[in-house]
């Protein structure tokens, strides 16, 4: 996408760190010191530093700036300008590190830089977006989702077309994009109610990606109101456009379950593979009572529908495991140790099918 002969040697100190950067935590004050300093301190910049210093600025890989006020303002390649700052004045920042002053001290001033320049933000984001959402260098989800709002911004129509042209500029899929802005949509409502004061929950601690697998259930996006449900039928609101869509209720409890950990460190959720069982319970009305009045999740789903699918799934792995066991024994040695293991399955089949047969209804009651 980037020829040799689109490249210039642009002087460093013309260069200007990107303000709108979707990796910025957005408590970062939008200033060339502050931004420089949270670079530093956040992204390992002494190993570039080094590697800068010892073998030179890599030409193969130039930044790419816009014009805009007639300044160049970098879009990509923010932590390798940042890494030629300091090198060439570690002072930039407030308390350099001792080693950032070492290294800066063997290096030799770089007065210029590789640097493709295009005419607009909107002519590089393509570009961006294939090499960091779907490409070698990608980029944090939430980080990916706000680069995904700025796609999405650029285009019009409906949701669902947007998605997918959106989709096309960076060679995903329409309903991972779509699955992203919903996410996005929620974490802002969580970030501007201050992560409901959560300890330790803030834009850097958050696992972005959790709250957006939690969203990709249906089950899920009903209760906060990423979607709606009439009949068998499932609606999506599109809150990255219709924020009214979402029930501020429904987010605080979704945000308390994934992350505020109780007296034994553990969420009321748990691991991520729970995320389907805590959409089986938000789908029944007497499953959902149960845990919003304090049950366990385990507890509360038992009482709902999705125990019986996790049970169907069990028996059928069973049934396969125990199928491609049977195929083997022939071929197989004594062992002691086998023939406990098979003891054991027996048991335990004979249990379950006298707790379904204790179940059945004799039509003879009736």
């Amino acid at each position: 996408m980037i020829q040799d002969s689109e490249i210039k040697m642009i002087d460093v100190d013309q260069l200007h760190l990107d303000f709108k950067n979707p990796r910025l935590p957005s408590n970062v004050q939008k200033t060339e010191k502050t931004i420089l300093s949270y670079i530093a301190s956040t992204t390992s910049l002494e190993d570039l530093m080094e590697a800068i210093a010892q073998n030179g600025f890599f030409p193969g890989e130039p930044l790419v700036a816009v014009k805009e006020d007639g300044r160049y303002i970098v879009v990509e390649g923010n932590r390798r300008l940042s890494a030629v700052r300091l090198l060439n004045n570690p002072n930039e920042i407030d308390r350099p590190s001792r080693l950032i002053q070492e290294i800066a001290d063997t290096c030799e001033k770089i007065e210029k830089l590789p640097v493709v320049v295009r005419d607009s933000r909107e002519k590089v984001l393509p570009y961006l977006g294939y090499r960091h959402i779907t490409g070698v260098k990608q980029w944090e989800p939430l980080s990916k989702a706000r680069y995904m709002r700025e796609l999405f911004l650029l285009t019009d129509g409906e949701p669902a077309e947007r998605y997918k042209k959106v989709a096309q500029m960076i060679g995903s899929r329409s309903n991972h994009i779509k699955r992203s802005l919903d996410a996005l949509a929620v974490y802002e409502e969580i970030e501007n109610e201050d992560f409901y004061g959560i300890k330790g929950l803030n834009e850097e601690s958050i696992k972005f990606a959790v709250l957006s697998t939690a969203l990709a259930d249906e089950r899920i996006a009903v209760f906060v109101g990423s979607a709606t449900k009439n009949g068998r039928e499932t609606n999506h609101t599109h809150p990255i456009v219709n924020p009214d869509s979402l029930s501020g209720k429904s987010i605080e409890d979704l945000t308390n379950w994934l992350y505020r950990k109780g007296e034994n460190g553990e969420t009321r959720v748990g691991e991520s593979r729970n995320l389907k069982r805590l959409g089986a319970v938000l789908d029944s009305e007497k499953a959902k009572g149960a845990f919003m009045g304090g049950s366990t999740l385990d507890y509360a789903f038992r009482l709902s529908k999705g125990s019986e699918e996790e049970f169907m799934e069990y028996l059928y792995n069973a049934q396969a495991s125990l199928a491609q066991a049977s195929g083997l024994v022939a071929n197989i040695d004594y062992s002691e140790e086998a023939l406990d293991v098979a003891r054991e399955i027996r048991s335990n089949i004979k249990l379950i099918g006298k707790a379904l047969s204790d179940k059945k209804v004799d039509d003879d009651e009736f």
